[in-house]
């Protein structure tokens, strides 16, 4: 009895209830497994959801500074000549014309638009005639982008008077004191203003001459150390036509050129010319971004009558009638999500340009 009843203990389970049981084990199982991949899946799409609206908010948020501060500091100053070759490099494909000035000089405003910029314009880097490598392009796929150029005073630069004779009749060289001799450093890109108007220049030499006096040279050409193609030296030149020769007093300054572009790997670059130890410095500010898209209101016209937003600057009177600017960005996702492409996000925004409201009946416009 003992013996048969041991034996019936340690039967084990039949193959139709290991079948059910292996069976309700998979149903369960693969519920499981399904739940956790749907639970990954949102929490993937939640994250880069909201990474692709971090890169909508940082982005506004960066060109919308600078807009409101655009035009600081020069709000006596209508329009600013330098090199058409240097705009076209780095900053639009289409400079706007002014009939008062050479064909070689552009009037650049507080904004320089480039609209809807075109496939395969490449980004120069510090020196044009040197190709960067890889190539950088601005991104026209899958959609055109925008690319916009803001000018404001470095205010944590103390500006330096210059009295008449600062400044060599050539406008090549400029002397200032020993104590100043420090602040600069060869390539940097510094601002000159006179009752004149004002104009850009880069440093392409500093010398101490161990007396009372230092100077900087802003000589012409690449192989003299100016690549950005800024300086134009001579009777002709900006800096020999805003000291009159040498004749009128100057004030020599930093102003940066704030420059944005989307590149084709998708980042926001925001492009700084005018600072301390280089010709400019650039970082990227968001990414995946598909296009940065601007639209302009301008002030009404002579007869009051409301002026319809552009996509584009094609005046000097638009470039200082500018009220507010229209921000469209838009981003995508990292990876592709749904329909076989990442999906899209746009955010738009507008600013009021405060300092553009003092110009448009301000001093006549700077001539060469």
């Amino acid at each position: 009895m003992n013996s048969n009843s041991r034996l019936s203990n340690q039967r084990g389970f039949s193959v139709i209830e290991m079948t059910i049981a292996m069976t309700v084990m998979l149903v369960l199982t693969s519920a499981i497994v399904s739940l956790v991949n749907s639970s990954i899946q949102i929490a993937s799409t939640t994250y880069e959801l909201t990474d692709a609206q971090e890169s909508l908010r940082i982005a506004q948020e960066y060109i919308n500074r600078d807009l409101m501060s655009a035009g600081d500091g020069l709000r006596n100053m209508a329009n600013i000549p330098v090199t058409k070759t240097f705009v076209q490099n780095y900053l639009a494909t289409t400079p706007i014309v002014d009939p008062a000035l050479p064909v070689t000089v552009t009037n650049l405003g507080i904004l320089t638009t480039d609209n809807d910029v075109a496939v395969n314009k490449i980004v120069f880097g510090p020196n044009p005639a040197v190709a960067t490598n890889p190539l950088v392009y601005v991104r026209s796929n899958p959609v055109r982008t925008d690319r916009q150029t803001i000018l404001q005073i470095d205010s944590d630069f103390t500006p330096i008077g210059l009295l008449a004779p600062a400044i060599d009749p050539t406008g090549t060289t400029i002397t200032i004191a020993d104590a100043d001799q420090t602040r600069f450093t060869a390539g940097e890109i510094y601002f000159l203003t006179s009752s004149v108007g004002g104009t850009f220049g880069t440093v392409t030499a500093v010398t101490n001459d161990a007396g009372a006096n230092s100077s900087l040279t802003f000589a012409q050409g690449a192989a003299n150390g100016d690549t950005l193609g800024l300086n134009v030296t001579g009777a002709g030149g900006r800096i020999n036509t805003i000291s009159a020769g040498g004749t009128l007093a100057t004030s020599l300054q930093r102003m940066k050129i704030i420059h944005y572009y989307v590149n084709a790997d998708g980042m926001l670059m925001r492009r700084v010319f005018g600072v301390k130890g280089a010709g400019f410095r650039e970082g990227a500010i968001a990414e995946h971004v598909v296009s940065v898209q601007f639209a302009y209101s301008l002030a009404p016209d002579d007869n009051g009558n409301i002026v319809q937003p552009v996509t584009r600057l094609t005046t000097l009177d638009q470039q200082i009638a500018v009220r507010q600017v229209e921000v469209t960005v838009t981003v995508e996702t990292p990876h592709v999500m749904q329909n076989g492409r990442p999906p899209n996000m746009s955010m738009t925004t507008s600013t009021s340009v405060r300092n553009m409201q003092f110009r448009q009946a301000l001093q006549p416009k700077a001539t060469l």
